[in-house]
């Protein structure tokens, strides 16, 4: 019978998968092939590169197929762009193949080492099948959904993060020059769009198509990987098998939190409120926007200072592929990998199999310096937590524990600092100090957003506190949940205390700090009601009577918040069910039918067919969360001038961007041919856009440039003549 059972499991993945390949070829989207090279990719890295995913003591129900993604993708994406930053060769093909061939002998070498039979590959495979089966759903679903509207949004960061995207693409390098500040290297953290363009080109397709594709594909990833790590570590902890029912049902209820749910505003306001308006027969003053439970806490609302509480499910409908979202990706596998080497019991620990788990987290914290710093500061602080709750179990309150604590915190800094320092050394950071908060989070909205969620973790530190004693529990495991369980909690604190200085002052000076902390704190605390469910149904399957209202809670908890994401789609994608209304993946064409986007678009085809690596461009410079700079997005050419408040940000100081601001707007209304001329040599210009943007935000003279180059494009729209001039260098 288990045989029959193991037999049809097999096949049913298989019959998924299948199932799935139909779908896209039935959908007749213009990216159809991208995406199932895409999705022939991802399964490639993670079966050869799983080897090099050290899982420790987890064992997961799926083979931890997302984590081994997670880490072969971050292990693939490393060695090609260390390699390009140094300067031995292009981030393009020719590296991104050989490096992922590199990694996939290496790995194949390591399986032999570790004497892996063959058929212990064999039921490898059949367990990242069971992964990827699920993956490729979720990823074909979102595929389907997003292609309702897949356009990049200036109204939202995803222009820029698109931006960045087709900026890497074209130049090919590992520095790429910044969109909106031509001649000068970007100064943000782009590490996480990078290895995004990294998986475009081992998928053989382009930004265009692949940023939407990373979007679907961090939908599944985030479902998966809290899923492997609920599993893995609920069983670790309670000794249960990875497939056994406890695990794997905790490990559903923290991935649905995770990757489809919201935070508590959502159930207060968007379900309990709205159910009993309904009931009561009230309208409401406002029907709930998805957007809502986000900024909660702002002034409009009375509130002493703006905040931010994002959720990835959030980002997956906005379409935000931006730092602190794309680097999900790579900090979960970190989790997943802390666990697994601090929460072996006493019996199988082993110095030698730590050392390769630790120089992994090593990297990955120093990637996080290029990804999302703000990672980089919660992860260092929460890996040296249970890393010191680990080692004072192991070693006990002493000079051995101590020694050995200060051995891996200094291993671990210094790695983190040599892996990324080719990029540390080109970089200015942005902040400028910590500050000590003024102003406070009401306590009624600090409770709606995260009284579920702390109750959840109080809960989990009582039980473990409980089973202290227990011998059939890891304790080794349960001294790393309460670390980890303290310091989620401490990521909500935090910006009540102390915020980081950026250029965002007085009512804003919170914004980033409550924003960046609380995003990471909403995926971990998903990742603790998982586990704590996971426990409760153990205990209940141990002859515990009570629980099962604990376990009635947590499930109405997590169907609840995860109610959010069909409202959400709805909201933001409409009709889904309705294929005539759906524009395809790609995250341009369904610009081109509107006049705005479509002049800009053919000036677009026409750059796209100019080979060169770097091209500057001179158009409008706008506000930040603006139309302008659209030509420089759409084919990652570099503008003197672009989004301001980011560039102000990214450099520290406003005036550099004011000045090139000004300089923009002399060129298009001056009408004086030597001023456009050396504004053309000093920024080195090669084409010159006229489009809708330029003639809205300027009084157009044409007379400072039009006799400076060839019109590849004259037209005229409604009542303004656009054009793409492209520069002669012989007139200047």
């Amino acid at each position: 019978m288990e045989r029959f059972r193991k037999s049809f499991s097999d096949y049913s993945s298989l019959a998924v998968i299948t199932a799935v390949l139909i779908c896209f070829l039935l959908m007749k989207d213009t990216g159809t092939a991208a995406a199932i090279r895409w999705l022939a990719a991802v399964f490639s890295i993670s079966f050869f590169l799983r080897p090099l995913f050290p899982s420790g003591c987890l064992k997961f129900p799926d083979g931890g197929f997302a984590l081994s993604f997670g880490t072969g993708l971050f292990l693939c994406f490393y060695l090609a762009w260390t390699l390009s930053a140094l300067g031995i060769c292009r981030f393009a093909d020719p590296i991104v193949y050989i490096s992922f061939a590199v990694l996939a002998v290496a790995a194949f070498f390591l399986r032999k080492i570790s004497g892996n039979s063959e058929q212990a590959i064999k039921d490898d495979l059949k367990s990242l099948l069971r992964g990827f089966a699920v993956f490729s759903v979720i990823f074909l679903a979102f595929f389907w959904i997003i292609g309702f509207n897949p356009g990049v949004d200036p109204g939202t960061e995803n222009y820029m993060d698109f931006g960045f995207m087709q900026a890497i693409w074209r130049q090919k390098a590992a520095f790429p020059n910044d969109i909106w500040f031509a001649g000068e290297k970007l100064n943000y953290y782009y590490l996480g769009q990078a290895a995004a363009v990294y998986m475009c080109r081992l998928a053989g397709t382009t930004p265009e198509f692949g940023y939407n594709l990373m979007l679907s594909t961090f939908a599944g990833s985030v479902f998966l990987m809290v899923f492997e790590i609920v599993s893995g570590v609920a069983a670790s902890f309670t000794g249960e098998d990875g497939n056994g029912r406890s695990s794997v049902l905790g490990g559903l209820a923290g991935a649905v939190l995770a990757a489809f749910g919201a935070n508590g505003h959502w159930i207060v306001f968007g379900v309990l409120l709205s159910g009993v308006q309904k009931l009561l027969g009230t309208s409401p003053s406002a029907a709930y926007w998805f957007s809502d439970g986000t900024v909660y806490i702002n002034t409009e609302a009375g509130d002493a200072d703006n905040g931010k509480n994002e959720f990835p499910a959030y980002s997956v409908i906005l379409g935000d592929l931006h730092a602190h979202v794309i680097n999900l990706i790579f900090v979960l596998p970190l989790i997943a990998v802390l666990f697994g080497m601090c929460a072996e019991r006493e019996e199988d620990r082993d110095i030698k199999r730590s050392i390769r788990p630790l120089i992994l987290i090593s990297m990955l914290l120093g990637f996080f310096k290029g990804s999302n710093y703000w990672d980089f500061a919660i992860y260092y602080v929460i890996c040296g937590a249970v890393i010191v709750f680990s080692d004072l179990k192991k070693y006990g309150a002493g000079l051995k524990a101590l020694l050995a604590i200060g051995i891996k915190a200094a291993a671990v800094t210094a790695l983190s600092v040599a892996f990324i320092l080719p990029f540390t050394l080109s970089f200015t950071k942005m902040e400028s100090g910590i500050g000590l908060c003024s102003r406070h989070s009401p306590a009624g909205k600090l409770a709606v957003l995260w009284l579920i969620p702390a109750c959840a973790g109080a809960a989990l530190l009582i039980c473990l506190f409980r089973e202290r004693r227990n011998d059939r529990v890891n304790h080794a495991c349960s001294l790393c949940l309460t670390a980890f369980t303290l310091c989620t909690m401490g990521l909500v604190a935090v910006p009540e205390v102390i915020y980081v200085k950026d250029i965002y002052e007085g009512d804003n000076s919170r914004f980033n700090t409550m924003f960046k902390l609380t995003y990471q704190a909403y995926v971990l605390f998903a990742v603790i009601v998982g586990i704590l469910l996971s426990y409760i149904l153990w205990r209940i399957g141990h002859g515990a009577k009570r629980g099962v209202m604990a376990a009635v809670c947590i499930a109405a908890y997590t169907l609840l918040a995860a109610g959010y994401m069909p409202y959400s789609v709805h909201q933001w994608f409409g009709n889904v069910f309705d294929a005539g209304m759906r524009s395809g993946i790609s995250s341009l064409e369904c610009l081109r039918p509107d006049g705005l986007y479509g002049f800009e678009l053919r000036a677009a085809d026409l750059i796209m067919e100019d080979e060169r690596e770097n091209i500057n461009i001179v158009e409008a410079s706008g506000p930040s969360y603006s139309h302008e700079s659209a030509l420089s997005v759409y084919t990652g050419t570099c503008t003197p001038a672009g989004w301001f408040v980011h560039e102000w940000m990214w450099h520290n100081n406003p005036e550099p961007i004011r000045e090139r601001a000004d300089r923009v707007s002399y060129f298009y209304t001056s009408g004086d041919e030597e001023y456009c001329r050396n504004f053309i040599k000093l920024y080195d210009i090669d084409y010159i856009l006229v489009g809708p943007a330029e003639i809205s935000h300027y009084p157009v003279n044409r007379n400072g440039f039009w006799r400076l180059g060839d019109a590849c494009i004259d037209e005229v729209f409604g009542d303004c003549e656009l054009a793409l001039i492209k520069v002669d260098r012989s007139r200047l």
